[in-house]
């Protein structure tokens, strides 16, 4: 009986339309005209509803969200004649509020499964945010870590001032980003973060805490550390190099100055660092040229054996042969020429020496591209990098939007290969798998892959990063070395002569069919055993073991006669060599004898000796003078 402009104009039905109609039955969905009627019939009943929500559709069938009042309407005697109700449309109030959650979900989501390490505290310190990932680097899971104070019983002691001070100073407004510190682990792992600590605000802006985003900068910090031994290491080999090694900056300015340079001018490095090498350091007759090969350098164009005169501190005239190398930094951009110099003065043969130290130093700066692909989902090339290009022939152009696995592998490989690309694109990466590689020629290439899983920005996989090593050469070494090892081990059992070996310990590794042949004693009877105690009489004992304690002291015997005794007891003289044996790094492990059974030349020279006596005897002692 009441039907305002405005519910004409949210729900579409005219006032003629409406009225005279049963309203919960005519304008209320069903699941709602119980509860509806309910409150119609409680403020029928003087029972008066505030700010019940229920959706009212409209001629159009949009739905309409309401916030009803139900109040009593009572005649002038107080008799109750109806209900009137106040409504409001609270349909955008409604889609804001569900946005809200929708968001503070995807930020709680984002938060949970972000591939760094998030906490928050609130304004006491106290841990209120602690997503998986910080979960996983610390190994103390959220329920452990909630409302417990995170300077105080995560920081280290030594940490927890300036921890502290980077937290109390969000707290205040100051926010803090690209701060280190060290995390220690549930297990005591120290774990290197790198934290940009959030002031964190409620909806009217006050600071309710803060929100710290670190990454896990572990595996950098040691990367870090490594170059930096890397740069010692390469810092020590220019100084103390036996080649003259001189660079200079981009103007020409000298920045590097060995100790061989310093040796060979006279001129120390305080003294030439910072000045222009050409203009004070080279004769006026040779500038232009040696000026010539270091611009030359600096716009990338290399110089070999180039040679020119170096004047000393003493005047004194010293022949160099120059190798000039563009210097680069991390970007590729030149920041200079690297000099590589032979005094060739007296030797002019030195230029060998002088490459190998140049390739050297040049092989030291330059950094090794590796081959790296690309797949997508669906097994197709995405990515094909310069070395793969180089190693395989084939340009980016031909491979991309090919199948990887049936156009570039071999049959019999195609199916390990997917499996290691599917596992990958599921998730399950993997590293070191050796597989071979056939290029545009039909060269056989090695290589070692690490198949790692590549995601878009909402963590979806979307194919599949490969990471590659050329093992080529490495694949032949190990087998020219297997081919040597057993062609030394074949040569060793089958020798002529006994061979036999000992280990650190003076015990039995090697065996040769000549030493088991001459003594009686097989290969599987003596492994192991004790050389000089078992197999060597007492009176020699003593005397063969020095020689071999010697030996594994590094000092070799030759010709050392000492008498073996056979399994069926039979003496064997022998004369031994004895050589130290040692490992690929030059450690002693163990001896290595090789022999010679003299027995027969032995009892020749018994009977020369005996011969030779009797005769003098016979001399001596005949009835006739002679």
């Amino acid at each position: 009986n009441e039907w305002n402009n405005k519910s004409a104009a949210i729900t579409g039905l005219s006032r003629e339309e409406v009225l005279g109609r049963n309203l919960v039955h005519d304008f209320i969905t069903k699941e709602y005209q119980v509860s509806v009627k309910e409150v119609l019939d409680n403020a029928l009943q003087g029972r008066e509803t505030a700010n019940f929500e229920f959706p009212l559709y409209t001629k159009d069938q949009r739905r309409v969200d309401v916030l009803l009042n139900a109040t009593t309407r009572r005649d002038l005697y107080g008799f109750v004649v109806g209900v009137l109700g106040v409504g409001q449309d609270i349909t955008e109030r409604k889609q804001v509020e569900i946005e809200k959650t929708r968001v503070a979900q995807e930020l709680q989501t984002f938060i949970d499964t972000a591939n760094a390490p998030i906490f928050g505290i609130d304004a006491n310190g106290l841990v209120n945010e602690w997503n998986n990932k910080a979960a996983e680097i610390t190994g103390f899971s959220k329920e452990e870590v909630l409302g417990k104070d995170l300077v105080h019983a995560y920081i280290t002691e030594e940490f927890r001032a300036s921890v502290k001070q980077v937290l109390d100073k969000a707290l205040s407004g100051m926010e803090t980003a690209n701060f280190e510190f060290p995390l220690f682990t549930k297990n005591e792992r120290r774990v290197e973060v790198l934290l940009n600590a959030t002031t964190r605000r409620d909806v009217t802006g006050a600071i309710v805490g803060v929100i710290g985003v670190g990454q896990d900068i572990t595996e950098r910090k040691h990367a870090e550390e490594e170059k930096a031994r890397v740069a010692l290491e390469l810092q020590t080999f220019i100084d103390t190099a036996n080649a003259p090694i001189f660079g200079i900056d981009a103007k020409g300015l000298v920045d590097e100055w060995n100790n061989k340079a310093a040796a060979i001018t006279g001129f120390s490095r305080e003294e030439v660092l910072g000045k222009d090498l050409v203009e004070v350091y080279i004769s006026a007759d040779f500038r232009e040229s040696v000026n010539q090969v270091l611009q030359n350098a600096l716009h990338g164009q290399e110089t070999a054996n180039f040679e020119f005169p170096l004047y000393t501190k003493d005047q004194r005239r010293v022949e160099v042969l120059l190798n000039a190398t563009t210097r680069r930094d991390v970007s590729g951009n030149v920041v200079g020429v690297l000099g590589v110099g032979q005094d060739i003065t007296e030797r002019k043969q030195v230029e060998v020496e002088k490459a190998r130290v140049a390739q050297e130093l040049r092989t030291f700066i330059d950094t090794a591209n590796a081959p790296i692909f690309g797949i997508d989902a669906n097994g197709l090339v995405n990515e094909w990098n310069n070395k793969a290009a180089a190693i395989t022939g084939f340009d980016r152009n031909e491979v991309l939007g090919k199948n990887l696995v049936q156009d570039f592998i071999t049959t019999e490989y195609q199916v390990s290969v997917s499996e290691v690309l599917d596992n990958a694109l599921q998730g399950r990466e993997t590293a070191n798998f050796e597989f071979p590689l056939y290029t545009k020629d039909q060269r056989r290439v090695e290589v070692l892959f690490n198949a790692t899983t590549r995601r878009d920005v909402c963590g979806d996989v979307v194919g599949v990063l490969g990471v590659g090593q050329d093992i080529t050469e490495r694949k032949q070494v190990e087998v020219e070395k297997t081919r040597v090892a057993q062609e030394l081990q074949t040569f060793i059992d089958t020798a002529n002569a006994p061979i036999f070996g000992i280990d650190a310990n003076g015990l039995v590794n090697e065996w040769n069919n000549k030493a088991a042949a001459i003594t009686g004693f097989s290969r599987e009877e003596v492994l192991g055993r004790n050389l000089v105690q078992d197999f060597i009489t007492k009176e020699y004992q003593v005397s063969v073991k020095e020689v071999l304690d010697n030996a594994l002291q590094g000092r070799e015997a030759a010709n050392f006669e000492f008498p073996l005794y056979t399994k069926d007891q039979r003496r064997v003289e022998v004369l031994l060599n004895a050589t130290t044996r040692r490992d690929v790094s030059g450690f002693v492990v163990g001896v290595l004898g090789v022999g010679q059974d003299i027995t027969e030349r032995k009892q020749v020279e018994v009977e020369k000796t005996r011969v030779a006596q009797e005769l003098q005897t016979f001399i001596d002692t005949a009835n006739a003078p002679i």
